[in-house]
């Protein structure tokens, strides 16, 4: 069962990762554009933001997931990491816990909004807006993936002391 989670997220992680660049040079294109159309041309160009913004909702709820898979989310373990293994375990599960009842909150609040979306157009791409809140739910299942794994993985040292010198290999 493990091994076939952290087979899963290491899939996922793949296709987030390069999401979450693709992302990224789409919405530096579209700002870039926006930023031409509207200084040299004096045209502004609605779509360019609309593809911006909708490129960066989406770069924030998949790149929460590749933060979280590598442990760069901002975190106060001080307190926990002076425990002893048992009760670190416990803070660990706890911590777990509260974040994945957010996560859940996240995902199950915005089953109406996806519904409603499915009648609303954005304003100049005309795209269903149910394409844009569906990263909501999607990022929170992948955040919900890491986290189990990230639990599973951490059970024997649940705090670590944070690395000196990350490996620049691991960053591509």
């Amino acid at each position: 069962m493990f091994a076939l989670l952290e087979r899963l997220c290491l899939i996922l992680r793949a296709v987030a990762s390069a999401a979450v660049i693709i992302l990224f040079t789409v919405m530096m294109v579209s700002v870039l554009v926006q930023i031409g159309g509207r200084y040299v041309f004096n045209y502004s160009i609605a779509a360019a933001s609309e593809i911006a913004t909708f490129s960066q909702i989406w770069l924030v709820l998949l790149g929460s997931g590749v933060a979280l898979a590598r442990g760069q989310h901002v975190a106060i373990d001080m307190l926990p990491a002076k425990l002893p293994l048992p009760y670190a375990r416990v803070a660990l599960v706890l911590i777990a816990v509260v974040v994945a009842s957010f996560l859940w909150v996240l995902a199950y609040g915005t089953q109406p909004l996806i519904k409603m979306g499915a009648f609303q157009l954005s304003p100049a791409l005309r795209v269903p807006m149910k394409y844009i809140y569906l990263c909501l739910p999607i990022g929170a299942g992948y955040m919900t993936l890491e986290l189990l794994l990230a639990v599973i993985q951490r059970w024997d040292n649940p705090f670590p002391p944070p690395e000196a010198d990350p490996d620049p290999e691991e960053a591509i």
